[in-house]
């Protein structure tokens, strides 16, 4: 039996959704014990090669690449609103140094950072990204895992993963990875999705378990880990990080990916409302979490 990616505990609970990816089925589990939820069996380098071809980049439908409407570029591009956010939160912590993003995508977060005068550097598992960040923006990023990557102890300021930790197979191993690669007081900054943490992904774990039925994700196997402020603040503590700080965000109304039957898009729809209302208040029920660890 596969051990939580979180704690190593085997004793786990069925989580009522599920992925396909070419027939082979991809259930999801929930850790009894940290409650940690994660998909089983975890996906092959093969899998992952198939997912993340070009494809990935250049597909423009909400259930393969981007999770969008539109093409992967094109969501990058409507998403850097959140840019001067995201990098905000980090300067709070480090406002000038080594900036190193692992998960570059296309670059166009990389080259903001960089033109607010970080020294910035990263790698990029697909090979079409990889050549956009070079050929577009001139930016020093290099075809790699983050797994097969030779890391470079103590030499940034910062490590960035925008939208990465939920991909990878070991997510603890790779932020212990992360914290080889800082400086004395250096931060991880870690932006994820939490799709179940919001109003309407609480509302429906608890239906479909109410009803006892499992859904279909409607896109491959992408998410291979799923995060909540609690599991992601206990990756980070586990991780080594001696001081961490969870913020929720969430994305606005009119900006959300909406997939399903019309029923169930109007209930996401009309539900955003009200659950963007009381992230922005109160910090809570994001369903965007963004994890800083200092060194």
């Amino acid at each position: 039996m596969i051990s939580c990616p979180l704690c190593s505990n085997t004793d786990h609970r069925p989580f009522p959704i599920y992925y396909k990816l070419k027939e082979k089925r991809f259930e999801a589990k929930q850790c009894k014990n940290c409650e940690f939820v994660f998909l089983d069996p975890r996906p092959s380098s093969e899998d992952m090669s198939l997912m993340y071809s070009d494809e990935y980049f250049l597909h423009d439908g909400a259930d393969f690449g981007a999770h969008s409407p539109t093409d992967y570029e094109t969501a990058a591009i409507r998403g850097s609103v959140k840019f001067p956010e995201v990098l905000g939160w980090i300067k709070k912590f480090k406002g000038s140094g080594k900036f190193f993003e692992i998960g570059c995508g296309m670059g166009y977060f990389l080259n903001y950072v960089r033109k607010q005068g970080y020294d910035v550097e990263g790698i990029e598992y697909a090979a079409l990204g990889t050549k956009t960040c070079v050929e577009k923006f001139g930016l020093n990023v290099h075809q790699s895992s983050f797994e097969e990557y030779k890391v470079k102890p103590d030499t940034y300021d910062v490590v960035f993963m925008g939208d990465v930790l939920e991909h990878l197979i070991n997510p603890l191993e790779m932020l212990q990875k992360a914290n080889e690669m800082l400086k004395a007081a250096g931060v991880v900054a870690v932006e994820v999705p939490s799709m179940f943490n919001g109003i309407v992904g609480r509302g429906a774990i608890t239906a479909y378990r109410a009803i006892g039925t499992n859904k279909k994700m409607p896109m491959p196997p992408y998410h291979v880990n799923e995060f909540t402020p609690k599991t992601l603040r206990a990756m980070l503590k586990k991780a080594g990080y001696k001081q961490s700080v969870i913020i929720q965000r969430i994305k606005r109304p009119d900006s959300i990916t909406l997939r399903g039957t019309v029923f169930e898009k109007m209930v996401k729809k009309g539900l955003q409302y009200p659950n963007y209302f009381i992230t922005k208040t109160f910090g809570i029920l994001g369903d965007r979490l963004l994890g800083i660890g200092v060194k």
